[in-house]
């Protein structure tokens, strides 16, 4: 018999040179797998290191994209401008403009954006530019304000300032004439000091834009006089005058769009007049602009028009497709017609649904719009050449405002105006990715404004990038989609996240130590049955919009059950309209060593109408019920006052009457957090967003979700259009809270369908818990120190508001950029690096060992 040992022997080495390979790639997938799903659980420094130690494994670069993805972006993202408006593309994408105002005036920034890095080449004053087709040169307009301009404006900022809104609109529209006619048109070589105004005498006009085929200048005008009609003109080739491309006639003509490659133009026959005409000066008109409405194709070369009935038309990229709608009854009808055949127009799409935001890709082979099969908009995408429709989204929160990239990509945004993300599809697979992040886990990221460039190959975003919305600026970015980002760059990026996440938790700790114990017992007790049975209990009463009879029998149930714990409620009762009386429902948990210091725990009761606002605002006003419960036997330092509050959805008119009452009795209010429209989740994990406008209180507030619940926490400095505005402006940067993830990603907000059944309740008892923790830990520490002043080479501050305050902290940034602490016993603190500090920052300490939640700041 032949000896076996060979071939054992060659089969013992044929695993020695494959098996470490095959190893090698299944202990990359399994690092990466169990990374995403800590990840996905919230254990954000687990799945760092765990991207880690994908990203130094040998075939870690298999996983670059999706780390990249799940951490932030892919594609490489440069800043523009930290504030810019406006934003647009030259043809060939070689260069972009935004606008930016100063001191009331508003310039335009001309950029270089060939290049790694951006170089701005012009600015000057006007706005609405538009890029001659060799992106050297373009046309804007300049408005040069008159007194009459100016009056109009106070008039009109009066106006609003009173709610007036039949002054708001009719002094909007004498407001836009007069700047019409107040503004020219003028054009410009980018780089020069010089403009070239172009004559236009007592033409009003607006919108200019180039043909690229011809290179022709084309402008909306409407002539001063003669108001009850528009034109579309073209700049002659000298320059010297502005003339109709087009028989002139009754009806404003508007929106020119040159087809590419051709001598056609594409405009629209509407209702409504470009520029605002003044009440005076012409008869409104009563015609719907969305079912009626005329589309007209001009050859520019023999001035001839076709005019057919339609709405919303769209040119392909390439010149070679229309679509515009129809609408007869209750349906809605998609048409497609084919430039190069005149009579080629027929119905691709009908529907009875309703439609809106048409998109046609740059061959005209696409058609997508936006239609709601349920709850949400999604995303429908129509073959143009067999009529073939699809539901192309299937997202849980709004999927809206299609764009094609290119044939093969398509751009959508997700979510309510105030936190919309953008997405990249695959049209052939419907996969998708998110565009546009800030790179931090726990930062929301806010995008306004999107601008794809001609080739689809790069994008400008309006954004907040920082997650403030508190600023006024929101900043400009440039999204390549063409180059990704490094591995130093995404190395870089996980190394600071973990280094925040690994703070987090020790922050969390440090600051929880003297009472974690207490807390842990006071927040185990949130019960989630409790917590129903308020919210089923408020969602019976149907709508409680003030005027309801749902927002009487709330504030009795508040009431009652308040005192059923114990507590001494008021009823805050007053006439918002002057005829319907509603009322706040307020108790007070009395301090036990500063009692005069008081924080404020508020949500809101009252719904909209035809509403029964199961998460608008039954989950708040139950937390606030069991937080009430929890803590009632329980002994806090500072005060607690459960503020229920009314006729929010009215204009905040319950805050303002508990602010004013509050003011009139002298409440000191240390802090507010408010709660609004939490028990919504678009999956199986229970986040929401802290919407803050104090950092303290934000950082408390993350600490009490890591050590106290199961909440992932997410935030944003946010508060306007909630109860949080009339605090803030009552009580200065003391706020926090916590809404929903996304902010208002609830597409039931709002609607009929805010049901209980929508709600998560283990998503609520996890708020309750957070929110309880970190009322625990503000009524348990100093607040912030008041009155810091700074004279020469030194600080001083006000008497604290505690009374068991042993020292302070001063916190100097030198302007070298060392910090320094120093502790003092004083209240005032003198050093000779003051003067020239680049930051002075001043917190107690108490009998405790516990910092105040905020560093005071001298101005």
């Amino acid at each position: 018999m032949r000896s076996v040992l060979p071939r054992l022997l060659c089969f013992a080495l044929l695993l020695v040179l494959v098996l470490p390979a095959t190893v090698a790639a299944d202990d990359a997938a399994t690092l990466f797998d169990d990374a995403r799903l800590a990840w996905d659980a919230g254990d954000y420094v687990e799945a760092l290191e765990g991207f880690q130690a994908v990203l130094d494994h040998a075939d870690g670069a298999a996983f670059f994209d999706e780390i990249a993805l799940i951490t932030g972006e892919l594609y490489r993202t440069i800043a523009l401008a930290e504030d810019g408006a406006n934003p647009r593309f030259s043809p060939d994408g070689q260069r972009a403009a935004y606008e930016h105002t100063e001191n009331g005036v508003t310039f335009t920034h001309v950029v270089d954006v060939s290049g790694n890095r951006p170089v701005e080449i012009d600015r000057f004053e006007g706005t609405d530019l538009a890029f001659a087709p060799d992106g050297q040169s373009g046309a804007y307009l300049k408005t040069t304000p008159t007194d009459t301009v100016r009056v109009l404006a106070e008039q009109l900022q009066e106006a609003r300032q009173a709610r007036d809104g039949a002054a708001v609109r009719r002094l909007g529209r004498a407001l836009g004439w007069e700047v019409a006619r107040a503004t020219q048109l003028r054009q410009r070589t980018f780089g020069d000091s010089a403009s070239t105004p172009v004559p236009h005498r007592d033409l009003l006009v607006t919108a200019p834009v180039y043909d690229t085929h011809t290179g022709a200048l084309l402008v909306t005008g409407m002539r001063a006089d003669q108001p009850d009609h528009s034109s579309i003109y073209r700049l002659s080739d000298d320059g010297a005058a502005l003339t109709p491309v087009h028989p002139e006639g009754p009806g404003y003509r508007v929106a020119p769009v040159p087809a590419a490659n051709s001598d056609l133009l594409l405009y629209r026959l509407a209702s409504e007049a470009p520029i605002p005409v003044p009440d005076d000066r012409v008869e409104r008109p009563t015609q719907s602009r969305e079912r009626g409405g005329q589309v007209v194709l001009l050859d520019m070369g023999d001035g001839s028009e076709t005019i057919f009935e339609g709405v919303a038309p769209l040119l392909s990229a390439d010149g070679s497709t229309l679509a515009y709608r129809t609408a007869a009854g209750d349906t809605t009808r998609f048409h497609i017609r084919r430039l190069t055949s005149p009579d080629s127009s027929r119905t691709v799409h009908r529907t009875t649904a309703t439609v809106r935001s048409p998109a046609l890709s740059p061959s005209g082979r696409h058609l997508a719009f936006n239609q709601q099969p349920g709850i949400s908009w999604q995303v429908y995408l129509t073959d143009t050449e067999t009529g073939d429709t699809r539901q192309f989204s299937r997202s849980i929160q709004h999927e809206l405002f299609p764009h094609f990239l290119s044939d093969d990509r398509l751009l959508a945004k997700m979510g309510e105006f105030r936190h919309r993300r953008s997405h990249v599809y695959d049209v052939a697979t419907g996969a998708f990715h998110r565009l546009f992040h800030n790179n931090t886990i726990r930062t929301v990221a806010m995008e306004y404004e999107w601008v794809p460039s001609r080739a689809g190959d790069r994008l400008l975003i309006r954004a907040e990038r920082d997650g403030n919305t508190i600023s006024e600026e929101q900043g400009l970015y440039l999204v390549d989609l063409t180059t990704r980002i490094s591995e130093d760059t995404l190395r870089d990026r996980i190394a600071a996240q973990l280094a925040a996440e690994q703070a987090l938790r020790a922050n969390a700790e440090a600051m929880f130590a003297p009472i974690r114990q207490r807390v842990a017992a006071a927040t185990a007790e949130v019960n989630i049955t409790r917590l129903y049975e308020h919210q089923k209990a408020l969602y019976d009463f149907d709508s409680k919009y003030y005027t309801q009879p749902g927002n009487r029998k709330a504030s009795t149930y508040i009431y009652e059950t308040l005192a059923s714990f114990g507590y001494e409620p008021e009823l805050q009762w007053f006439m918002p309209n002057g005829r319907d009386s509603t009322a706040n429902v307020v108790a007070r948990l009395e301090g036990s060593t500063h009692p005069e210091v008081a924080y404020v725990f508020s949500a809101h009761f009252d719904s909209v109408l035809g509403s029964a606002g199961a998460d608008d605002n039954s989950t708040g006003t139950a937390i606030l019920l069991e937080m009430a419960r929890v803590l009632a036997n329980r002994e806090l330092p500072a005060t607690i006052i459960f503020a229920s509050l009314t006729a929010e959805e009215a204009g905040l008119l319950g805050a303002r009457e508990f602010v004013r009452r509050a003011k009139a009795a002298g409440v000191q209010v240390a802090g507010v957090i408010n709660n609004d429209m939490m028990g919504w989740t678009r999956h199986h994990r229970l986040d929401n967003t802290i919407r803050f406008s104090n950092y303290g209180i934000r950082d408390v507030q993350h600490a009490a979700a890591h050590l106290f619940s199961d909440l992932i926490t997410y935030d944003s400095r946010y508060y306007r259009f909630t109860d949080a505005h009339v605090f803030f402006d009552a009580y200065g940067d003391v706020l926090g809270g916590i809404g929903s993830y996304p902010i208002l990603g609830n597409p039931n907000y709002h609607q009929p369908t805010d049901q209980l059944e929508t709600i998560n309740h283990h998503l609520v008892r996890a708020v309750a818990q957070a929110t309880t923790g970190a009322f625990m830990k503000l009524a348990h520490t100093p607040s912030m120190v008041r009155g810091l002043a700074l004279a020469d080479d030194t600080v001083t501050w006000e008497e604290p508001l505690e009374t068991d305050i042993t020292h302070y902290e001063v916190q100097v940034t030198h302007a070298t950029g060392e910090t320094e602490v120093f502790e003092t016993d004083e209240r005032s603190f003198t050093h000779a690096a003051l003067p020239d500090a680049n930051a002075i920052e001043v917190r107690a300490v108490n009998e405790r060992g516990m910092h105040g939640w905020d560093w005071a700041r001298a101005q």
